[in-house]
């Protein structure tokens, strides 16, 4: 209810104003006037009047009765633009003329010239209000940005979207096109950047269930928006839940070792409910050298608190009706588009549905496709195929408790009573490592592939490269692992097979890490 009351009362300004320009200067009786006055204010009330309640009076017909006034509503925001515009154009040739001393009759204030000015400008805006209809309900475009980055080993692909408004009159076909549309990108990870939800949950279970054919490789997430707690907070989360999403909300995880995605509750919203927002907590449990991806639905930037590498955010729809977009903008400081933050970058994007009216007039929607790929090719040092150039990766590390980051494990030669001495090949993602550990029968390290890390206790950290064999007597504790930009491939040789146990020590810290 809160923005239909906001967005009521700027109707009420915008038709006030329509009145005035298309009305007043009409031959037209005192009664006749006030009957269309009150008429221009009811149309400029529309958000009020379209609520969920005149379902119940009207049944079936509710959807063409919201749909309807609706674009009536939408016509005179367009058509109090346009004027605006005329009478801006018309105001200042109209004063050049009369400076310069050419007679021009056709002043802003000639009843004459404005009604038949009145004629044409309608038209237009009638023209512009059915483009606005089809632009609010078509599918939304494919919108690609590419973010580079040194912190990027190896290409992923994202997909943003963000307030889908499903609501109970959207049409469901809008909801499979677009999730197909998303499909067909083949996406890593999706991303619902908040207000997918914008109605009772119980009213649109049967459309948001849609979404479950969503396919991401690596996940599909969410956060809150702020439509997420007019509609009911615990109701719309348990919903996305349930469609087997993973809720961010002050947390973070970690994927592919290279990339860390956390997500924090609506701006505004949230503090109503008593939910804090609290970056530290969301990244706490990430490294320096990820990829560090904040999702919040309302554009944030917590300056010199930034410590995140980009920001996806929703929430403004970039507008979606001209001339909204100057408020918008002046509210939210980020309208539309990527924009460079102190410490960070954000991406705004103007969503793939809309709030109430299903138009949109010079904001067109987008489904937001987001390639996160190395900043130079020096940088992508090596992709997967490249690192398997002598034995073959193996599986996720089964001790992944004792290291950092993603890790793989292949044993050449396991523990046994014949030769007795565990070898594996070990393969680090970027900025992965061990613990801190010890053996007491001491171990070799042959690097075959990348750029590692090595460092004992008290020592100072060396640089390993390929072909380097690092050799560790018994019972020093140590660590190694990869550097921030470069797989890291070695040998793991634990001699003195017989009488040899590794004991695991702390995790090594960021600042440690170098």
């Amino acid at each position: 209810m809160t923005c239909a009351f906001t967005t009521s009362f700027l109707g009420c300004l915008v038709t006030s104003l329509l009145f005035v320009r298309y009305i007043l200067f009409l031959d037209m009786t005192t009664m006749q006037k006030s009957l269309l006055f009150f008429l221009f204010i009811l149309m400029g009330c529309i958000p009020l009047l379209v609520s969920y309640g005149m379902e119940n009076i009207l049944g079936k017909l509710y959807p063409f009765y919201r749909y309807a006034l609706y674009f009536v509503f939408i016509s005179c925001i367009i058509l109090f633009a346009l004027t605006v515009f005329r009478d801006l154009i018309w105001s200042a040739v109209y004063a050049i003329g009369q400076l310069s001393g050419y007679k021009i009759s056709a002043s802003p204030l000639s009843a004459t010239w404005l009604n038949k000015l009145n004629i044409a400008t309608i038209a237009v805006a009638l023209a512009a209000a059915v483009y606005s209809l089809y632009a609010g309900i078509k599918i939304p475009d494919l919108k690609t940005v590419t973010i580079t980055s040194e912190k990027i080993n190896h290409e992923t692909k994202l997909i943003i979207l963000s307030d889908l408004h499903i609501h109970r009159t959207i049409n469901p076909e809008k909801i499979k096109e677009i999730v197909a549309k998303t499909n067909a990108q083949n996406p890593d990870i999706i991303l619902l950047a908040g207000d997918i939800i914008d109605d009772e949950v119980d009213k649109v279970s049967d459309i948001t269930a849609l979404l479950k054919g969503l396919k991401a490789k690596k996940g599909i997430f969410f956060v809150t928006g702020n439509h997420e707690f007019y509609a009911g907070y615990e109701e719309t989360v348990d919903e996305l839940k349930n469609l087997g999403f993973t809720f961010l909300e002050n947390n973070g995880v970690n994927i592919d070792g290279q990339l860390y995605l956390a997500g924090i509750p609506d701006l505004f919203s949230s503090r109503g409910h008593g939910i804090n927002i609290d970056l530290g907590k969301a990244f706490e449990n990430s490294h320096t050298h990820q990829f560090r991806l904040l999702m919040s639905h309302t554009p944030a930037d917590f300056g010199n608190k930034n410590n995140f590498d980009l920001e996806v955010s929703g929430h403004t729809h970039g507008g979606q009706i001209f001339p909204f977009h100057i408020f918008t903008k002046l509210y939210n400081t980020y309208l539309s588009g990527l924009y460079a933050m102190e410490n960070a970058q954000i991406y705004v994007s103007n969503g793939a549905g809309q709030w109430g009216p299903q138009m949109r007039f010079l904001a067109p929607s987008e489904i937001t496709f987001i390639k996160l790929v190395p900043e130079s090719k020096e940088n992508n040092i090596m992709n997967k195929d490249e690192v398997d150039t002598i034995f073959a990766q193996g599986e996720p590390n089964p001790y992944s408790e004792f290291f950092t980051g993603q890790t793989y494990l292949n044993m050449l030669s396991s523990k046994d009573n014949i030769w007795n001495s565990p070898i594996g090949n070990v393969t680090f993602e970027p900025g992965a490592r061990t613990n801190w550990h010890k053996h007491t029968g001491g171990q070799i390290l042959l690097v075959t592939n990348g750029k590692g890390r090595y460092q004992e206790r008290g020592q100072a950290v060396q640089v390993l490269h390929k072909g380097d064999v690092v050799r560790i007597a018994p019972n020093i504790e140590h660590w190694h692992g990869a550097a921030p930009n470069s797989r890291f491939v070695h040998i793991s040789i634990e001699t003195n097979g017989a009488d040899n146990k590794a004991t695991w020590l702390e995790p090594v810290t960021d600042a440690e890490y170098k």
